[in-house]
Parts: C-alpha cells; sequence; structure tokens
C-alpha cells in the first residue's frame, strides 16, 4: 500500500511542477497587459488573462488536494479538513501563514464561479500576486518532497 501511496505521490509532485511552469510562464505573458479599461482588451489579451486564471486555480487545486494531503498521508498524519492541511503546511515552513493558503482557495474559487469580464479583470493583480507566491511556495513544497521525504520514504 505504501509503496503505491509514493507512486501516486512522484506522479501527482511530476504534474504539480508542470503545473507551475506552465502558470510562470503565462504569468510573463500578462505581466505588461494594463487593464485599467476592460473595453480595450483585446481578444489575445483575454485569453491570456482567462489562462493565468485557469492554471492558477488548477495549481491551487494540486498543491492543497493533491500534494498537501499527499504529504500528510505519507507522513501519516491524519489528513482531517482542508483547514488542517493547510495548518501543518505552515507548521511545515511552507508558508509564512497558512491564511495564504486559504485566501488563494477561496480567490481560486471565486474565479471558478463567476463569469470572466469586467468585474473578475479586477482580480486580476490579485491573480498576479498570488501566482508568484503560489510559485515561491510550490517550489519549497517540491524542493521538501524531493530532499526529505521520498528519500526516508525510499529507504
Amino acid at each position: 500500500m505504501k509503496r503505491k501511496q509514493v507512486e501516486v505521490f512522484v506522479k501527482n509532485l511530476n504534474d504539480f511542477k508542470k503545473s507551475l511552469y506552465w502558470l510562470g510562464k503565462v504569468q510573463e505573458k500578462v505581466r505588461d497587459i494594463n487593464i485599467k479599461n476592460f473595453q480595450n482588451l483585446n481578444e489575445e489579451d483575454l485569453e491570456k488573462i482567462e489562462v493565468l486564471f485557469s492554471r492558477f486555480s488548477r495549481a491551487v487545486d494540486m498543491l492543497i488536494n493533491r500534494i498537501l494531503r499527499g504529504i500528510d498521508i505519507l507522513e501519516l498524519e491524519d489528513v482531517g479538513t482542508k483547514l488542517d492541511i493547510v495548518i501543518r503546511a505552515e507548521k511545515r515552513g511552507f508558508v509564512d501563514s497558512y491564511e495564504t493558503l486559504i485566501a488563494m482557495k477561496d480567490l481560486r474559487n471565486e474565479l471558478a464561479h463567476k463569469y470572466v469580464g469586467e468585474r473578475l479583470i479586477s482580480k486580476l493583480d490579485e491573480v498576479k500576486e498570488f501566482s508568484e507566491k503560489l510559485i515561491e511556495i510550490g517550489t519549497r513544497v517540491i524542493e521538501y518532497g524531493e530532499r526529505e521525504l521520498l528519500p526516508k520514504l525510499r529507504r
């Protein structure tokens, strides 16, 4: 059972790395988009924004639901609620405050459940900022998984 869990975690970790890579790529593309006037955005810019929102949302889900949960499972923690998972992420030093992860998840939910129109374009700066933090947090989590957790489990 443990071997299968490790295999699943390794696959999820690799998928998460790819997700962060592509999030970084689209983040570069939206960096210079001026959203002062929603009406003046061209179709290409709107598509880039939608891709950013989508990649951000997917990466947040992967981090919390697959990676952090997987670490808890492999370290024999009582997984519990998502709140438990993000609190343990703070204790492990992945994030300065678990509330950052909660804010990311709340933003992800808002993006997923509302029309990407004029109102959500106002969320672009917030998504850009959280995307940078997500990449930093994700990098720490990946390093922990690869350098500390997996070597212990493979002994």
